[in-house]
C-alpha cells in the first residue's frame, strides 16, 4: 500500500540546507510512497539542494514511488532551468 507524504521545502534549498533537508528525506524514503513537495516558499536554490532532491527521485522511482511538487516558486524553477535539472526533477508538469 502507498503512503503520501508532504514535506515543505521552506526558503531555502541551498547548501547550507542540504544535511538538515537529508535528514528529512531519508524518513520519507523509508516509507517508498509518494512524496509531494511543497515548494512554493523556495526563495533560494542552488545546485547542491537541487541534486539532493533529485537523488531521492531517482530512489523513489526505483522503489516504486512518485516525487509531485506543489506550486513550486520561481526561483526554483528558474535554477532548475539554469543548471538543466527542470525536466530531470519532473517539474515539466
Amino acid at each position: 500500500m502507498s503512503t503520501k507524504t508532504s514535506l515543505s521545502l521552506g526558503e531555502s534549498l541551498n547548501i547550507s540546507q542540504v544535511s538538515n533537508l537529508h535528514q528529512r528525506l531519508a524518513i520519507s524514503l523509508g516509507k517508498c510512497s509518494t512524496i509531494e513537495l511543497k515548494a512554493d516558499k523556495v526563495r533560494i536554490a542552488d545546485s547542491a539542494g537541487l541534486q539532493l532532491i533529485l537523488s531521492l527521485k531517482k530512489e523513489v522511482d526505483t522503489c516504486g514511488g512518485k516525487i509531485s511538487w506543489k506550486n513550486p516558486s520561481p526561483p526554483l524553477l528558474d535554477a532548475a532551468r539554469i543548471l538543466g535539472l527542470f525536466e530531470d526533477l519532473g517539474l515539466h508538469n
